[in-house]
């Protein structure tokens, strides 16, 4: 009579070979998961079809290289390939300033990863054809469900593991830690316990053998509910993504690894919900890596989205959000002080366009067009004219300055000049961010606040002939 450890496992390896049997690159321990894993897979597979890659962290000597060896010689015995990685993970956590829980999964997922490569380079194989198969169970999924609750995760972080992650398969993730073992007494196999599990100084192991089987108390199937919730996340977490994908395309006007920009109005009309998925993926779309970025940072950009303009944040990854009026712009890297902004000119003639071309061009709905501006460039000639300025070229790229200005239209559509101060404090720009405010100007008429607005006296209109372009970098 088959065991439930092999009803489920069946289950799941039969929907992943739809397409025929995969080759899997086995991480194995030793300890009762990976061993069990391992002698289902030999169940499953042709011959030839799975490698064993053990990874000996160098944490608890003795222990740790008679663990290697008894995966070694067991594969021996089971004529399956071993191979070994042997790492120094203490030394290396040291080095790079994480944790060694961190250093170590790190590590193996990189190994892995390398040995799937390999195989598939020495056998000619479709790049993505090996799989890795890793042994996580019921109970590591509650576990993981129940550590990023108590850390205060938001849902994703509440949906555990997932059953499968581009190479990555879990083969026994609706199995338990009895099924496992179930299993593995009805053939007979011997496994190795790591005496670290028992060491409740990490947060993990006091989740697995303190909480959870007091849970289990409460419900005998704590674990199971527990993971099956995980799934239901899952499926939830996956639905919002796509609303907050559609709603990134009318929040966000302009983004990159290194400059956002979104609609403040637009942003703090979201559901909290999405609000909060919504700047998590931006941040995480400007990180390195996502491990420092969570709910915390969220909430505080939502708070301050709420709280006015004219503030500031830091964030994780040097990166600055800062709040006027109408946006919340994002920045990653510490600004280079007394850089001159970078511009391109192109001077084209309004002839050559056809009306569409033109429409385009001017069109305040493309997100471009907050860095790129269009001007009449005869006009321009004559304001330097009315200035006396004939140094080529009569406008110049700078930092705002006393005095600026720029002419704009009253209520009457009468030509009136606004300094250029007043503008900016309209505005409600923090002091900070109008420091770093430049300006495109002519003498002191300024013909572009740049990011913000053009003044009226060089903007086109029908009788334009010559079109100066001026695009400036983010």
């Amino acid at each position: 009579m088959e065991t439930k450890a092999e009803i489920v496992c069946k289950k799941y390896m039969d929907e992943l070979m739809a397409g025929g049997p995969v080759r899997l690159v086995i991480g194995v321990s030793g300890g009762a998961d990976s061993i069990c894993l391992l002698f289902l897979m030999k169940k499953m597979l042709p011959e030839g079809y799975i490698r064993v890659l053990h990874i000996n962290h160098m944490i608890r000597g003795t222990e740790a290289d008679e663990d290697s060896l008894f995966v070694r010689n067991l594969c021996d015995k089971e004529g399956i390939l071993f191979k070994e990685i042997k790492k120094d993970i203490p030394a290396i956590a040291k080095e790079t300033g994480c944790s060694e829980e961190e250093a170590g999964r790190k590590l193996r997922y990189e190994s892995f990863e390398n040995e799937a490569v390999s195989w598939e380079k020495e056998e000619n194989l479709p790049e993505g054809s090996v799989r890795i198969a890793v042994a996580h169970h019921a109970e590591d999924s509650a576990e993981t469900f129940l550590f990023n609750l108590f850390r205060g995760s938001g849902i994703r972080g509440l949906s555990g593991i997932s059953g499968s992650r581009d190479r990555i398969v879990r083969p026994l993730l609706e199995t338990t830690r009895e099924d496992i073992e179930e299993y593995l007494a009805s053939i007979g196999q011997e496994f190795r316990t790591d005496s670290t599990n028992a060491d409740s100084s990490y947060a993990r192991n006091r989740i697995r053998n303190k909480i959870l089987p007091e849970a289990s108390e409460i419900c005998s199937a704590a674990s199971e509910h527990i993971a099956y919730a995980s799934v239901k996340l899952r499926a939830i977490t996956r639905y919002l993504d796509s609303v907050v994908d559609e709603e990134i395309k009318n929040v966000v006007s302009s983004s990159g690894e290194e400059f956002t920009e979104i609609d403040k109005e637009a942003f703090n009309k979201l559901p909290e919900v999405i609000a909060s998925m919504l700047i998590l993926k931006v941040l995480t779309s400007m990180t390195p890596g996502k491990k420092d970025i969570g709910e915390v940072h969220a909430k505080a950009v939502m708070d301050m989205a709420k709280a006015g303009a004219g503030k500031h944040l830091d964030l994780p990854y040097e990166i600055s959000a800062d709040f006027s009026h109408d946006r919340i712009t994002l920045r990653r890297g510490k600004p280079v002080e007394g850089d001159d902004p970078a511009v391109q000119t192109r001077l084209i003639k309004a002839s050559d366009l056809s009306g569409e071309e033109k429409a385009a061009l001017l069109d305040p709905s493309n997100p471009l067009n907050r860095y790129t501006k269009y001007f009449d460039c005869d006009k321009i000639s004559l304001i330097a004219s009315d200035l006396r300025i004939e140094d080529s070229p009569v406008y110049e790229i700078r930092k705002r300055r006393s005095g600026d200005y720029l002419v704009i239209r009253d209520k009457e559509g009468r030509p009136c000049k606004k300094s250029v101060s007043d503008y900016l404090t309209d505005l409600k720009l923090s002091a900070p961010d109008k420091e770093k405010i430049a300006v495109m100007a002519v003498g002191s008429e300024v013909l572009w606040v740049i990011g913000y607005r053009m003044g009226d006296s060089a903007k086109l209109t029908d009788e334009t002939d010559n079109i100066l372009i001026v695009k400036m970098e983010a």
